[in-house]
Formats: structure tokens, C-alpha cells, sequence
């Protein structure tokens, strides 16, 4: 079975519409969704915004379906200038972009980077392809929707990462813990900048419904 999480509903109501077998429980106020997604098991489910949501239901997920892998998705502010609207990114490397490198260093379980799983990130590109709008690196997560210019640079200067958002590193973390293989897949809705709050508004469904195809292909390689 493949697990994949997302934040919201709009991340992930596509890709329980296409479930067959479909099954419904609820965890920790939560639904959980289990059935195939082209042919193969899955477990979706939202986990809600933030890091302690997205940890808490990582584990839950962990604990109770037993993934052989994790699919976290969603969409993203961009940092890069590279990076642009709709643009894909698959995360090869997630860090915490407000959390003090002190603490990282000096208190455990803490990493200062979670790497996604090299078969999983091979398999992710070539799902991808090479065409224009893919983008391969870093992605920053914190308790914060990034709506400021200023903000931006500097979580883009601290870190080089080419997009935030607000799970994606917690569940790296707790896969990381549990010696679970995941891979993070982010589509672009916004610039994370003055203008993010609406941007956000306007294209956070179609940035969304970007990752279906993608998915639904992956969990078939997996």
C-alpha cells in the first residue's frame, strides 16, 4: 500500500474521486480514504495545515496501513525566480525554514536536512519528464503561509530553496523516523509575495488538479 498525504481538500478530492474499492474511516477527527488509484492500494488522506498536523497524521497513517511509501503533495509558494505559476517541484531535500539552527544542532530527533528517497525521486522525474516546468530541489516548510516580499527573501537566502509550504518537511521528518520511503511533490500557486494571499485564492484549485496525472502515473511505478 502507498500512502499519500495532503493538506487540503482541494489537494486531494480528484485523486479520492478516482479511487475504486473506495473505503471511508475517520482517525483523529480525519477521514482516511483506502482503494486503488490505477490499480494500485493506496490510503489518502488530509491531514490538515501545519507541521503538528501533518506529523500527527503521518504517523497515524504509518501506524495503521503500514505504506511501503509516502506520496506528500500539494501546492506551494515559489522563492525561486526560476520557479514559476504551475510550475512542478519535486522535492530532492526538505529543511524547516523557522526553526533556529541551534536547536537543530544541538537536540534530537532533529535532522538539519530530510532527504526524499532516491528511488522515489528517480521515479518522480521520470514520471515528470523533461519538459519545461519541472523543477528538481529544496523546499522550505514552516507554520507560516508566506505572503510577504520581504519575508520571501529572506527564507530564500537562508535556505535556497525553491518553494515554501507548510507540511511537506514535517512528514519527511516522520517517515525519516519510521524508515519510511517518501518523496514530496509540490505544485506552484503563488509567488509568496504581496500578491500571494491572492493569487492564491485564484489558482489554488487549478494548481492542485496539476498533480493528479502525475500522481496517479507514479503510484503505478512504485
Amino acid at each position: 500500500m502507498i500512502g499519500i498525504i495532503s493538506a487540503m481538500d482541494s489537494e486531494m478530492k480528484e485523486l479520492v474521486r478516482l479511487l475504486t474499492d473506495k473505503k471511508k474511516k475517520m482517525h483523529a477527527g480525519l477521514d482516511y480514504y483506502t482503494g486503488k488509484l490505477n490499480g494500485v492500494e493506496v490510503v489518502i488522506c488530509r491531514c490538515g495545515v501545519g507541521k503538528v498536523n501533518a506529523a500527527m497524521h503521518t504517523q497515524i497513517l504509518i501506524d495503521l496501513y503500514k505504506p511501503k511509501a509516502l506520496i506528500q503533495n500539494g501546492i506551494a509558494g515559489s522563492l525561486s525566480p526560476d520557479v514559476g505559476a504551475f510550475d512542478l517541484v519535486i522535492g530532492s531535500e526538505l529543511v524547516y525554514h523557522d526553526m533556529q539552527d541551534f536547536v537543530i544542532k544541538n537536540f534530537e530527533p532533529l535532522e538539519p536536512v530530510y532527504y526524499s528517497d532516491e528511488k522515489l525521486l528517480n521515479k518522480a522525474i521520470e514520471v515528470a519528464g523533461d519538459e519545461g516546468g519541472v523543477h528538481v530541489g529544496r523546499i522550505a516548510t514552516g507554520d507560516s503561509f508566506v505572503s510577504s516580499s520581504k519575508e520571501k527573501q529572506d527564507i530564500f537566502k537562508r535556505t535556497k530553496a525553491l518553494c515554501t509550504e507548510m507540511e511537506g518537511c514535517a512528514v519527511a521528518h516522520t517517515a525519516y523516523l519510521n524508515k519510511v520511503p517518501f518523496v514530496v511533490i509540490r505544485c506552484i500557486s503563488d509567488s509568496a509575495d504581496d500578491n500571494a494571499s491572492v493569487d492564491f485564492g485564484e489558482f489554488q484549485n487549478v494548481a492542485s488538479d496539476c498533480l493528479v496525472d502525475m500522481i496517479t502515473h507514479l503510484v503505478k511505478k512504485i
